[in-house]
């Protein structure tokens, strides 16, 4: 387990898990270079390229969504991409909300 933020190179078709400290109330994930959209989940469940319950950041470098996580406990988030972009994904603590 880590602190917030945490940043990954995607290896392409392959799921990368970010496994945060602490539970945050919501998740900022960025596509920090752009070169291929990013599906990601936070229920624990592994995410397809275009899969069904998978959440989109685009390929464009700096777009984010925020999304509560569905788990209780620390905060799991769950990437995979058909190509190589680097993602950066923080927790946003009630605080900030």
């Amino acid at each position: 387990m880590a602190a917030s933020p945490q940043t990954a190179t995607l290896v392409a078709a392959t799921v990368t898990t970010l496994t945060y400290d602490e539970d945050f109330p919501q998740v900022e994930v960025m596509n920090v270079t752009g070169t291929a959209a990013i599906f990601v989940r936070f229920d624990g469940v592994a995410p397809t390229v275009g899969g069904a319950g998978c959440h989109v950041v685009p390929a464009t470098a700096g777009a984010t969504i925020t999304r509560k996580p569905r788990t209780s406990g620390v905060t799991v988030v769950k990437a995979i991409s058909s190509g190589t972009p680097q993602v950066s994904a923080r927790g946003i603590t009630e605080a900030e909300l």
